[in-house]
């Protein structure tokens, strides 16, 4: 019979509530059909919260080993002969990566998965926060999401709220929503004069209006992440006027910055900063708290793709050339690194990176006698740097850089 050990073995309280069973690992086999059984898998991932496939599946990928899930029979094997008290310090390292809450090291956290990244959320202090990709295991965890299941408050909700069903399809409503019985339809299909039948359709537009407005929010961003990709795929991304339309009735306008910096960049991003310079002003113009949700894009972006952190600066001077982050902004996104988008440590290195540019907007602001004089100078290195960047291929987005034009070895990117 397994003991029980803390979730979080650095906790050495014996009354730490948090407890598991400690790893029942079965050798079974010889030779190259040797493999590694570990017989209490779903009570272990019972206590963490999270599927036993996961599990099994970090130890594989953490000792380049296969592995084999048996569900019907509860069976979840690594192949070869491991010990047990390895396994169980492997994890401790999956429960520093997928179970702990960064911020009060609580393992009652929720794993879900949208916008092809693992969310998770303590239920203890309420923080919200993105979960590395880098890791093997994390592919794994986004083609087999963890089992959503509806509350029983929103079960109740669902059935006393009939009409948070109802969808539009091309300003028609679908047969299965339509608040009209078809057999009264057919005994009189005069039932509504149409200037009537007209306000009625509005008035039930607005009832589905009004039922997205009542989503929790994460559902209202998955909605807008998920128009802004197939606008993309479709090529209808225009002007951008009917994805403000869309940011707009979904209340995220402020935050939609930052979904369409996922969508949109690439490693072309300097290039695409200009090509959707007006997609972003519709968004961003005059509006604080949507160019920080911008940045934070950045923010994003650089920490999927860390190639980039050394051009974290131009990449910010270029929001501020185009117009689409104001002075303002940029300095008060600079002013301290946040958890809100990436790691904080991840925060810090780019704002790091970019303190030459913060230092240029803090003088601009503070000497305007000498503005000009300094704009020139900075915008001279910035143009130098921009033309560095189009002469070396920019790095790629697989994480592996292209090959560089050896002529510019001696210009140092980092030191803007």
């Amino acid at each position: 019979m397994a003991k029980f050990v803390n979730i979080n073995r650095n906790v050495e309280d014996p009354y730490y509530r948090y407890k598991m069973p400690s790893i029942l690992a079965k050798v079974e086999g010889k030779g190259n059909g040797i493999k590694t059984v570990i017989a209490n898998m779903s009570e272990i991932a019972k206590a963490l919260g999270r599927p036993p496939t996961y599990t099994t599946k970090f130890f594989g990928c953490e000792l380049g080993a296969q592995t084999n899930f048996d569900l019907k029979n509860d069976r979840y094997i690594v192949n070869g002969e491991h010990d047990a008290n390895k396994l169980q310090v492997i994890l401790d390292s999956f429960i520093r990566k997928f179970v702990l809450c960064p911020e009060c090291d609580n393992p009652e956290t929720t794993l879900t998965v949208r916008r092809q990244a693992i969310h998770s959320k303590c239920k203890a202090c309420g923080h919200a926060y993105v979960i590395d990709s880098k890791h093997k295991i994390a592919t794994f965890i986004l083609k087999n999401p963890p089992p959503v299941e509806a509350t029983e408050e929103t079960k109740e909700k669902q059935r006393d709220s009939p009409t948070e069903d109802l969808a539009l399809n091309g300003g028609k409503i679908e047969e299965s929503t339509k608040i009209v019985s078809a057999e009264a339809v057919e005994e009189d299909d005069d039932w509504a004069p149409e200037p009537e039948q007209d306000k009625l359709n509005g008035e039930i537009s607005k009832l589905v209006i009004h039922s997205d407005l009542e989503k929790p929010i994460e559902e209202r961003l998955d909605m807008l992440h998920q128009y802004f990709v197939k606008a993309k795929e479709a090529g209808s991304l225009g002007d951008g006027k009917q994805l403000l339309n869309e940011a707009e009735r979904l209340d995220l306008k402020n935050k939609a910055p930052v979904l369409l910096a996922q969508v949109l960049f690439t490693s072309e991003i300097l290039n695409e900063i200009k090509g959707y310079r007006t997609l972003f002003l519709r968004l961003c113009l005059d509006d604080m708290k949507a160019q920080l949700n911008l940045l934070g894009g950045i923010e994003q972006f650089i920490e999927k793709y860390p190639d980039f952190m050394s051009h974290a600066p131009v990449i910010v001077k270029a929001l501020y050339d185009n117009d689409l982050c104001s002075e303002d902004a940029i300095l008060q996104w600079g002013s301290k690194p946040s958890s809100k988008f990436v790691k904080k440590d991840v925060s810090r290195e780019i704002i790091k990176k970019c303190e030459p540019l913060l230092k240029w907007l803090e003088e601009a602001e503070e000497e305007s006698d000498s503005e000009e004089e300094i704009a020139v100078d900075f915008d001279d290195r910035a143009r130098d740097i921009g033309t560095v960047i189009e002469k070396r291929a920019a790095p790629a987005v697989n994480g592996k850089l292209k090959e560089e034009d050896s002529g510019d070895d001696d210009l140092d990117i980092e030191n803007i």
